[in-house]
């Protein structure tokens, strides 16, 4: 259960403990995929969460505390790329959330996670981190568009080339699954 906050309250110390007892593993997770470092990921979320501290007070409540600590954390990730890797995105890993209801069901989303990392693995830097943040994360072209500040058509551009690829390499890989 993630914390309800009354409109016109600033988010309590209880407040953010239930969203990072209930989110952190999410937003390292994310992070995880835009830097392909766990240091720079557990720094990423480290920062968000600091931030979000800092500017508690500027909270809206017309989002949920969790997302909100979400987007900081994926822009605290693109921020650790720039300041470590200036001009350059490091590709990404894979990460597929899932309830593991049976062994047989969590053997299946391994290896689904595990090709999607493989399949992930072949896509241009930019085109990883394009296609993360617009299927993965649920970001919009614009939004970003702006947070890497590059026009919009480069990003569908990156993002129709990433879906193209990843179609080609997962059927790729599905083939060689049922070969071998």
């Amino acid at each position: 259960m993630v914390a309800v906050i009354k409109i016109g309250t600033v988010p309590t110390q209880a407040d953010f403990h239930e969203a990072i007892s209930a989110r952190s593993d999410r937003w390292y997770s994310a992070c995880l995929k835009i830097t392909r470092n766990p240091d720079m990921a557990a720094d990423a979320v480290q920062d968000a969460l600091l931030s979000a501290w800092n500017k508690r007070h500027q909270f809206e409540q017309t989002a949920r505390l969790d997302t909100w600590i979400h987007r900081i954390a994926i822009n605290a990730a693109l921020n650790q790329i720039r300041k470590n890797r200036p001009g350059m995105f490091e590709a990404l890993e894979s990460d597929i959330e899932s309830d593991l209801a049976t062994p047989h069901r969590a053997l299946e989303e391994h290896e689904l996670e595990s090709d999607l990392a493989r399949s992930l693995a072949r896509l241009t830097e930019f085109e990883r981190v394009c296609f993360v943040l617009k299927h993965l994360e649920q970001w919009r072209s614009t939004e970003i568009s702006a947070e890497l500040r590059v026009n919009e058509g480069r990003v569908k551009q990156a993002v129709f080339r990433a879906v193209k690829k990843l179609r080609v390499s997962m059927q790729d890989l599905q083939r060689e699954h049922y070969e071998g």
